[in-house]
């Protein structure tokens, strides 16, 4: 059973359309990266995985629950840790846990000191929160994510605001809880880097609609991007009716191009029937911001 799936989801606000029929599956064990231009639909998908909001049509199970109807029961089994997660700066860092793990039930003690010690941090710290680093205000935050000792972790923007150092102790804590606890993570970020670090699976959302679903690195992609040269004097016609073959940049008598359907030699026939001279064909491996930007309109993060 996947930890996560997604069938055919929509949702409007005000009769406008959020979400499209969007599906996506994470598995168990996955650090899977949910990225998307801002307005794509992301935060909205998070809430309703979340339980916080309702879905209009289509189905949603996180560990088998639909989080519409078994809100309290996924809860136990579920934490989230929002960009902005609200820390009580006047407190210390183990009665702050404390407080929350009386909250789901669990004592304090213990546990709590055992949290911290995971993420790095001295549970004998007097110091209130507010005196925290950045890196350690977010490593507070994941411990306390942790509390009930999730089986599924959904993390908005884990690192931002961190510098390089403070980042690399964020993924290497993140994925030493993945593989000890074969913990389920979804990631909602703007940072590529940190997705192609961390992530083995991702989702691209645009416009309301999943537009890529399946690896970060994905060896079958090389070879799907490529650059023409069309020979010196010779204009890229306007406007561009190439069925499988996307025009992504022009520059001078090179072209880029995406290949969407059929071979490399099919795609080359295509263009040479269609009046393009190809001189000269180049594969382009494109990495993870090539992927994001071909299946996005060209917004942010």
């Amino acid at each position: 059973m996947p930890a996560i799936e997604i069938q055919e989801l929509q949702k409007s606000f005000d009769g406008r359309p959020v979400l499209h029929r969007v599906s996506m599956k994470v598995n168990r064990g996955d650090i899977y990266g949910f990225l998307g231009p801002n307005g794509s639909g992301k935060t909205t998908t998070l809430r309703i995985l979340l339980g916080i909001i309702s879905r209009e049509r289509g189905k949603v199970s996180v560990l088998g629950l639909d989080p519409a109807t078994s809100g309290p029961a996924l809860r136990r089994r579920v934490n989230a840790l929002p960009e902005s997660h609200g820390l009580y700066g006047w407190m210390p860092a183990r009665p702050y846990l404390d407080f929350f793990a009386e909250l789901y039930g669990m004592g304090s003690g213990g546990d709590c000191r055992a949290r911290m010690r995971q993420v790095g941090l001295d549970p004998d710290d007097p110091r209130p929160v507010r005196t925290f680093s950045r890196g350690m205000k977010q490593r507070l935050g994941i411990a306390r994510a942790m509390i009930n000792d999730p089986e599924v972790l959904f993390l908005d923007e884990p690192t931002n605001g961190l510098d390089p150092r403070g980042r690399r102790e964020i993924h290497d804590l993140l994925l030493q809880l993945n593989r000890q606890k074969r913990l389920t993570i979804m990631i909602s970020t703007h940072i590529l880097d940190d997705v192609e670090r961390l992530c083995n699976r991702i989702a691209i959302l645009d416009h309301g609609q999943v537009q890529y679903e399946g690896p970060v690195h994905l060896e079958a992609a090389q070879g799907k991007r490529y650059r023409f040269h069309l020979g010196d004097g010779n204009e890229v016609p306007s406007p561009w009716n190439f069925p499988g073959v996307a025009l992504l940049e022009r520059q001078d008598s090179w072209i880029t191009c995406r290949i969407e359907d059929g071979s490399p030699a099919e795609a080359i026939k295509t263009l040479v029937l269609g009046g393009l001279p190809i001189i000269e064909a180049t594969a382009v491996s494109g990495g993870l911001e090539d992927l994001y930007l071909d299946h996005t309109m060209g917004g942010a993060v």
